[in-house]
């Protein structure tokens, strides 16, 4: 079993990996939220159903595109951010230890 360090990791790779990761957790939650809205818009008791509900959705699927683009965004600045400081760290202290196998 061979033990390597990592002891850098470039901010751009890992700042896109972060968006990406991200991205898909808005996209899950904006698709549940999205499922929600409309099935409490169509159990309001006033006026018609059926186009509350389409209310509903349509706010719902605006808002996930809006979460899923803030998510790439806001994981890209998160993950650049966040190997900046790990390398900065790793300098100091080492880097993570881990077995290949």
């Amino acid at each position: 079993m061979a033990t390597q360090t990592i002891k850098r990791i470039d901010p751009v790779q890992y700042g896109k990996l972060m968006a990406i990761l991200t991205a898909i957790v808005c996209l899950i939650g904006g698709i549940i939220m999205t499922l929600f809205a409309g099935l409490i818009m169509a159990m309001i008791p006033i006026g018609n159903a059926g186009a509350l509900a389409a209310v509903g959705l349509i706010g719902g699927l605006i808002t996930t595109v809006v979460l899923v683009i803030a998510g790439l965004i806001g994981g890209f600045i998160s993950g650049v951010i966040s190997a900046f400081i790990y390398n900065f760290v790793a300098g100091l202290v080492g880097g993570i230890k881990i077995d290949l196998e």
